[in-house]
């Protein structure tokens, strides 16, 4: 970092603190700096205790440093009044900004090339700032990276390439996973008649990717690949398709009344920052018109973010609801800009990175409304430029970097007033100012008080100013509390209930007792108790007093919000004046509906449990279907809803409407698309409210359904202590159903355990009780289970016998993805006994099954298996494919063991290829997984594959170590490997003599492997 003033050297740096905060205060120039940010800069997470006064001191040290004035305190921080053509970095990001918007090749590398001179090393290199090199220093690297392959893209369309062949390789030594700078030189190299060379440039490529990551390189890089083997001139780069236009933006308040110079400077802000990420923080007291000001400056600023405007409730100062989860704010943000649900990934980080990679590239506008702090929207934030983003919060949220603040205060006199006025729309304010000035002062110039109020009066024409103002001076208390701030809005919503005729009230205090933010124009009906035409008359005049506003389009069905704080005084009312035994009633008659309508769409599940919580046995459907686009859509819209429906039932001890909703979720939604968040809430809630009822079965049912979310999550032993609790709860209450199918769940975990002397018990026992009660889903569960079990034993035709009757008992079921899992297992079998032709057979009726159903997640494992029988067969090549897209499927829908599965598969492939390096590379990945998952059978599987690597290739130490591991395990664990051990040196070509084992009978290798 270097300081020069107008034609001189550089001056000597200040000291090193010091050097530090000029350095923050330069990234931010023009800008005020939080003093808690410069703080954090200078010594992280260790500050001194009076790190206040020692900032003062390094302050000092920069004004005597710095020009007069330049450097000034200005709350909350310090700002440093420089213009931004006077920062490099600016004039950079100004430069390269510019170059996007060029109209030619020529002109956008010239001001990318002077944009780049202005770099001279490692940005801020000198400056001994932790918090700087890693959370500042990145950014800059990569802003500079991405500029330097722009300028190359332009000398590349101006036909430069014989020139930035030296250059290319230099940068990809420098960045060998950059795959656009390798794009970029093989470009070059063919254009210059180097095609060979710009083959060998992939092969490299491809060598680091495998390597490093397991992965092949992206499709983008391997598309340039066969046009040069096709010898074909490269194509021209695609446009890519304009992004579905997204608007989520509330309505725009008509009647919105003065903040024009707030307006006035978010606008010139956006006008300035060109390409560059915006982030604004509006903050102030509840009722001042956060949200409102967020969406007028959103609904004004639109045009500039033609890529869409989003817009997130965070509910960080919920009176009645928990701050959203980041993870959360982020499902919605994906979804919205067209993530599919199931692609969805479960990690904060992962839904963060796939959130940004969205953006890339995009010009979107961003409403976050009502923040709880930094921590909650730090990981919403856009990873690029061209974005805006408004936060609205309570609180300043000082710790949120690169943002702006912007503290919004109660309207002047005159703005309070005039919307008064605006309100009212008849010339009362005006004929009794003196009234209406005494009003607003009331409503201490908050906009919220003022605007319900103003509504209250304007719906009442007759009334004189003088009427309300006489109210409001006899509810003493209540104009207490209308001076304390939150009160007031209590205040304004009291007087607006009061001026509703009494079935309008009703409304206002059911939908207080339902306690939804958002509720769909179809349960108006079932929670007033009312045709569904009456309902939605009351509820359009909750609309009129602005109690409830509309959120969906004219062509949708209706859909309303209630605001919190319009929802917790409407709450309130409830708990005083609606009896509980009414309360409750709306409240069910709403679960209830949604009931109906979820029951509607249950799916049977592989692997499954049988419902347990419903009233009637048989409620699952009977016949298998493709589900529609439609279904997914409705259930990504009503989840919030549907799992508010769920708490609120078991809040107020609905306990058998809850128990039943929750279960029901699972196979409608929550297991068909790997919902697990929503699927433990709802089961926590509900199991609470059955524990406090006492009701012992349909707590141990839940905790069958924590298992199987928990076996789905590959979380497997505390997948077993779920089935453990509800196995001992069934067998207290004398169910022997109940108690069937948690052994179902025990022996379902233990053979993916490998605990087969557990499993197989379990399941066996399971298989009786099911049969004698006439199960048929059940029983089949069990008799996949038994054969699994018995295949992994080698005991084929056991094996056999159990899993064609498992397909015979899910066929009368009706239950195809269970006739699907049994049939790729019989398919198993035949593969583990080289019986090639009778594996594919079984295989592919599998596969076909999973087909029509669209069960992406299930048509891995029928694709994998098939697969592997083309490795096995010599014809990997036709299976590699497919591989790779079982890949991306379960990577997207967080499918742990599937991932490791298909990897290890496509080790396998590039093991009989001979191509040791790629293989030992993907082994090596799925090794790791089975070892995070806790599967000692599946690891030594592995480990075998490892070995017999190192044996083909004559590193016979490795080969011994890693198959005296992976025979141990398979002793230990009676698998069928452990008779092969022996073959193994003969099959994978080791000169070693090594003793035979204890048993020698010879059996083929084992397909489960």
């Amino acid at each position: 970092m270097e300081v020069r003033r107008s034609g001189a050297r550089p001056d000597p740096p200040p000291p090193p603190r010091a050097r530090q905060v000029l350095a923050v205060l330069l990234l931010a120039a023009g800008d005020v700096v939080p003093t808690d940010r410069l703080i954090e800069a200078v010594w992280s997470d260790q500050p001194p205790p009076n790190a206040r006064k020692c900032l003062q001191v390094h302050v000092s040290q920069l004004r005597r440093f710095l020009p007069d004035g330049t450097l000034r305190h200005s709350a909350p921080g310090y700002l440093l009044d420089v213009p931004a053509e006077r920062v490099d970095l600016h004039v950079f990001r100004a430069r390269v900004a510019e170059a996007r918007r060029a109209e030619s090749p020529a002109a956008a590398a010239e001001l990318l090339r002077a944009a780049l001179g202005l770099w001279r090393g490692q940005p801020l290199a000198d400056v001994a700032s932790d918090w700087l090199r890693q959370r500042v220093v990145p950014g800059l690297l990569e802003e500079r990276l991405t500029a330097l392959e722009e300028r190359v893209d332009a000398d590349l369309a101006l036909g430069r390439h014989p020139a930035l062949v030296g250059e290319l390789r230099r940068l990809v030594g420098e960045n060998p996973l950059r795959e656009r700078l390798r794009g970029q030189l093989m470009t070059a190299l063919r254009r210059c008649g180097r095609r060979a060379e710009a083959l060998q440039a992939f092969q490299e490529a491809r060598a680091v990717t495998v390597e490093q990551l397991g992965v092949e390189p992206g499709p983008e890089l391997r598309r340039l690949h066969e046009e040069i083997l096709r010898d074909e001139e490269p194509a021209r780069p695609a446009v890519p398709a304009p992004p579905v236009r997204r608007d989520d933006l509330p309505r725009d308040v008509p009647d919105f009344t003065g903040r024009e110079r707030e307006l006035a400077r978010l606008a010139a802000d956006v006008e300035a920052a060109d390409d560059a990420l915006r982030v604004w923080c509006v903050d102030g007291r509840p009722g001042v018109g956060k949200t409102a000001l967020a969406v007028r400056a959103a609904r004004r600023l639109a045009a500039r973010y033609p890529d869409g405007q989003l817009f997130v409730e965070l509910h960080g100062s919920s009176s009645d609801q928990r701050p959203l989860r980041p993870e959360t704010a982020l499902d919605t943000l994906l979804r919205a800009v067209g993530v599919a649900a199931e692609r969805v990934p479960e990690a904060l980080a992962d839904r963060a990175a796939l959130w940004r990679a969205e953006l890339a590239g995009r010009r979107a506008l961003v409403v976050l409304d009502d923040a709880a702090d930094a921590a909650q929207v730090r990981p919403l934030l856009p990873g690029g430029g061209g974005c805006l983003v408004l936060v609205t919060s309570r609180r300043p949220l000082s710790g949120l970097e690169g943002a702006r603040r912007l503290r919004l205060d109660v309207l002047p006199a005159d703005d309070a007033l005039a919307l008064f006025a605006r309100l009212l729309d008849d010339g009362r304010a005006a004929t009794e100012r003196g009234a209406a000035v005494e009003v607003v002062r009331l409503c201490e110039h908050l906009p919220l008080a003022i605007r319900i109020t103003g509504a209250r009066l304007a719906a009442r024409p007759h009334w004189p100013v003088a009427k309300l103002l006489a109210r409001l001076r006899c509810e003493q208390r209540r104009l207490d509390e209308l001076a304390v701030g939150d009160l007031a809005v209590r205040t304004g919503l009291g007087l607006t209930y009061l001026g509703l005729d009494e079935p309008s009230r009703r409304a206002y205090r059911l939908l207080g007792a339902l306690g939804h933010a958002t509720v769909a124009g179809w349960l108006a009906g079932p929670l007033l108790d009312l045709p569904d035409p009456a309902a939605e008359e009351i509820l359009e005049r909750l609309l009129d007093a602005q109690l409830v506003e509309v959120i969906s389009t004219p062509v949708e069905p209706a859909r309303y919000r209630v605001h919190d704080l319009v929802r917790l005084h409407a709450g309130e009312r409830a708990e005083r004046e609606e009896a509980e035994p009414d309360r409750r009633a709306a409240v069910g008659r709403v679960v209830g509906a949604w009931l109906d309508r979820v029951e509607r769409l249950v799916e049977h599940l592989p692997p499954a449990l049988p419902r347990l919580c419903q009233v009637e046995l048989n409620s699952v459907p009977a016949q298998a279907r493709r589900r529609r686009p439609e279904v997914d859509a409705w259930f990504a819209q009503e989840e919030a809803s549907l799992v508010a429906a769920v708490e609120r039932a078991a809040e107020l001890d609905m306990a058998e409407p809850a128990a039943r909703l929750a279960e029901a979720l699972v196979f409608a939604w929550f297991g068909v698309r790997n919902r697990y968040d929503a699927w433990e809430r709802t089961h926590r809630a509900a199991l609470a409210a059955v524990r406090r009822a006492g009701d012992l079965d349909s707590e141990a049912g839940l905790s069958c359904g924590l298992g199987q979310l928990s076996y789905k999550r590959d979380q497997l032993h505390l997948a077993r202590d779920h089935f453990q609790t509800a196995l001992d709860l069934f067998r207290r209450t004398g169910n022997r159903r109940g108690e069937a199918v948690a052994l179902n769940g025990l022996g379902m975990v233990g053979r993916e355990l490998a605990d087969h002397a557990g499993a197989l018990p379990a399941l066996t026992r399971a298989h009786r009780l099911l049969r004698d009660l006439g199960d048929m889903e059940g029983t089949a569960h069990a008799l996949y289970g038994i054969g699994y079990v018995r295949r992994e034993l080698g005991e084929d035709m056991p094996a056999l016998r159990a899993l064609n009757a498992a397909v015979t008992a899910y066929e009368q079921a009706g239950n195809q993805r269970g006739k699907a899992l049994s049939l790729r297992g019989i398919g198993l079998v035949y593969r583990a006994n080289d019986q090639w032709d009778q594996a594919e057979y079984y295989f592919r009726r599998a596969h076909e099954i999973v087909r029509d159903l669209g069960d992406a997640l299930l048509g891995c494992y029928t694709a994998q298996s098939l697969a592997k029988t083309m490795i096995r067969q010599g014809r990997g090549a036709e299976a590699v494919g497919t591989l790779l897209g079982c890949v991306e499927i379960c990577r997207d829908l967080n499918d742990r063991f599937g991932l490791a599965l298909v990897r290890r598969t496509l080790g396998e492939h590039h093991l009989a290829a001979g191509e040791h390096d790629p293989a030992r590379g993907q082994l090596g990945i799925a090794l790791a997984s089975w070892h995070a998952l806790e599967l000692p059978l599946w690891r030594a599987r592995t480990l075998r594959d490892l070995g017999a690597s190192h044996a083909l290739e004559g590193d016979h130490r490795t080969a011994h170590a890693l198959w005296d591991e992976a025979a141990e395990v398979f002793a230990r664990l009676g698998t069928r490997e452990d008779a092969e051990v022996a073959t193994w040196h003969t099959r994978w070509n080791c000169p070693c003599r090594r003793d035979e084992p204890a048993r020698t009978r010879r059996r083929p290798e084992a397909a489960s492997a």
